[in-house]
């Protein structure tokens, strides 16, 4: 026992009385986090607010007088450009294409005599829009300007049938100010349910990825594991002092990285077009499944990561036998972040996966203590038997030797 608490203390204070250790593995990717979501949350708002205040360019052919007035009325503003000959619609199409203006509003001749003369039997007049749904300035103005013919049709019909009550047979939720029914606790649960998952897995892998193989593979190659194995400490306690000091560390730096998404969580959504008012709200039986099932995530990482360092001759070969694994949890997490309906129960069984799946069940609240029991036995069951593995590599001179 002491020889674990020896090799542990080692391993942190190797990582803590180094100041750029701890701010390239604590601090540097929340900065980088924290960077990154708000450029793209500066982006996206200048995108937007360079939208709505862009004045449309609308070319019109045939535009009803009735039509400028409801147009003014509206507030939305565009450029007019009147256009009267079949050669005038295409090069106005040509510059839809191009980007130059952004959309064509094709009246019938003669709307306003047809809408008020329209018998039973007639055809329906048809008025047309032409735009270009690659360009966000097009599809902007075809947006504000769909809204202003629909306050347009609404008055020439209230001009035919006068009552426009009369038209309408029942109503869906005019004034229903309770129609959503749910949890908001577990509302939020799901929002931030289809990100966490994914970024707590990766994060967890890459906290103890760098340093894992270092602890290893990087001791064999700096020669410094030979005289670590002559000593009176066992392998065993090498072992072991080695995965529980990375499962710390990793632990400490997800826990960071967590907190850190968490306080940027409603940037994030905002960015994305979410709702950016979260109310995120944790009981104390779900801080506790995840604490548990936390350790337990770090402790089967740790494992993998120190498996694969303990037969490399090198960080580099290390980092090499350890990259299919972080692309496996990196599929796993976004596997998860599109999981919706009803999970099958057999799904949490699968290694790795059910991991991802619990811990998205526990913030949702949905996830069963029968699930909860056997992700985290079989998480620490596998993480066991990976630790036993790498004593037993300890023990043989070949692979340490190699």
């Amino acid at each position: 026992m002491s020889g674990i608490r020896q090799i542990f203390g080692k391993e942190l204070a190797r990582i803590f009385r180094d100041k750029k250790m701890i701010f390239s593995v604590f601090l540097l990717p929340v900065i980088i986090m924290i960077a990154i979501l708000s450029i793209i949350n500066v982006l996206a708002s200048n995108m937007e607010n360079n939208i709505e205040s862009h004045i449309s360019n609308v070319y019109m052919m045939n535009e009803p007088e009735s039509f400028q007035q409801i147009l003014e009325n509206s507030g939305v503003k565009c450029n007019i450009t009147a256009i009267d000959t079949d050669a005038q619609m295409e090069d106005a199409k040509a510059e839809i294409l191009s980007g130059d203006a952004d959309l064509i509003v094709e009246f019938p001749e003669n709307l306003e005599q047809a809408v008020a003369g329209y018998q039973e039997g007639d055809q329906i007049p048809q008025i047309k829009t032409y735009q270009n749904p690659s360009e966000e300035y097009s599809t902007q103005a075809a947006d504000n300007l769909t809204q202003v013919l629909e306050t347009y049709r609404q008055t020439l019909l209230s001009q035919r049938v006068g009552d426009m009550e009369s038209l309408v047979v029942f109503q869906v939720n005019a004034d229903n100010d309770e129609m959503y029914i749910q949890d908001e606790e577990k509302a939020s649960g799901r929002a931030i349910g289809m990100m966490l998952p994914y970024f707590i897995t990766i994060l967890l892998f890459a906290g103890a990825m760098g340093i894992g193989t270092d602890m290893i593979a990087g001791e064999k190659e700096r020669g410094t594991m030979a005289s670590l194995l002559v000593s009176p400490i066992k392998r065993s306690s090498i072992v072991l002092g080695k995965v529980f000091s990375l499962m710390v560390i990793s632990g400490l730096s997800s826990l960071i990285y967590v907190a850190a998404m968490v306080v940027c969580a409603p940037m994030m959504m905002d960015s994305f077009g979410g709702a950016g008012d979260l109310n995120i709200q944790l009981s104390i039986r779900q801080i506790l499944m995840l604490a548990f099932l936390l350790v337990a995530i770090s402790f089967l990482y740790s494992s993998i990561i120190a498996l694969f360092s303990v037969f490399a001759k090198s960080v580099k070969e290390a980092s090499t036998y350890v990259m299919p694994a972080y692309m496996l949890i990196l599929v796993i997490g976004l596997v998860t972040m599109f999981n919706f309906g009803e999970t099958d129960s057999s799904s949490y069984m699968i290694p790795l996966y059910n991991t991802a799946l619990t811990l998205q069940g526990i913030l949702t609240q949905e996830t069963t203590l029968a699930q909860y029991a056997v992700t985290l036995v079989e998480t620490l069951v596998i993480g066991g038997v990976l630790t036993g593995v790498i004593v037993k590599a300890f023990e043989s001179e070949k692979v340490m030797s190699a």
